[in-house]
């Protein structure tokens, strides 16, 4: 009598991840020969990551940078591209890793080397640049302070009624409206501590419109270095847990 055994297509995706996270934390010359990548176009997942490198992000630079890094690691080989798209830095450098690029080992290691040029908060102005470049299928942005750019022009009857929040919401919309139109969610993390409601409210707002996830890493709580893989397409479907993202922004998995 014969048997057929049907391989679970979860254990197979479990074991290049495992295998891409070994060779990842002990990097060899001939690793970078055997590995092939495949071109962005030919991947499922293509995410544009929108990072925060304002100046008040100085003292947090080296943690956003490993929590990056460790999102890259966890994605499958060949599976994901990533490209990174600073607020402030405008470099050949940093136009080099604004390609999507499905060699993440490489990626990470130029987002590593990177010299970045701390800036204002340029938050909408760069969220419409990236939301309309190609061959996205996800948006991940972090920031931890409030937007000092806008898109739309004030008008010269300000109405005072309007809060800060509601600017914030009417800048947005020209974003998430680019956004549904091209089935692009996006995903944002405010790095930040809780007194910062508008700017809560905003990255909120931004992800619920979009279908996209929200988080709150509050540096006195959460190991951004850590925690930001949580973000990646494998661990994607445990954030659907309320209970776990509670945990999450706890600190309870640093």
């Amino acid at each position: 009598m014969t048997f057929i055994v049907k391989r679970d297509p979860n254990l197979d995706k479990k074991a290049a991840l495992a295998q891409a996270k070994a060779k990842a934390a002990s990097p060899k010359a001939e690793d970078a020969v055997l590995m092939k990548y495949v071109k962005p176009e030919e991947t499922k997942e293509r995410i544009r990551v929108v990072f925060d490198d304002s100046g008040s992000m100085s003292s947090q630079i080296d943690n956003a940078k490993q929590g990056v890094t460790e999102y890259m690691r966890n994605c499958i080989p060949n599976q994901t591209a990533c490209s990174i798209h600073f607020l402030c830095t405008n470099t050949d450098e940093s136009l080099i890793l604004e390609n999507l690029n499905a060699d993440l080992p490489s990626q990470s290691t130029a987002l590593t080397t990177i010299h970045l040029n701390l800036g204002g908060t340029p938050l909408f102005t760069r969220l419409n640049e990236v939301v309309n470049m190609p061959l996205t299928t996800r948006m991940v942005a972090f920031t931890d302070g409030s937007p000092t750019d806008r898109i739309l022009p004030e008008t010269n009857m300000h109405d005072y009624r309007e809060s800060f929040l509601d600017r914030y919401k009417r800048n947005a919309d020209v974003i998430i409206s680019q956004a549904i139109e091209k089935k692009i969610p996006i995903d944002t993390v405010f790095f930040g501590g809780e007194h910062s409601e508008n700017e809560i409210g905003l990255l909120k707002y931004l992800s619920e419109r979009t279908g996209g996830i929200f988080l709150h890493f509050d540096p006195a709580k959460v190991n951004f270095a850590k925690a930001f893989k949580y973000l990646a397409p494998v661990h994607r479907k445990m954030l659907m847990s309320p209970s776990f993202r509670a945990e999450l922004e706890a600190g309870k998995h640093n």
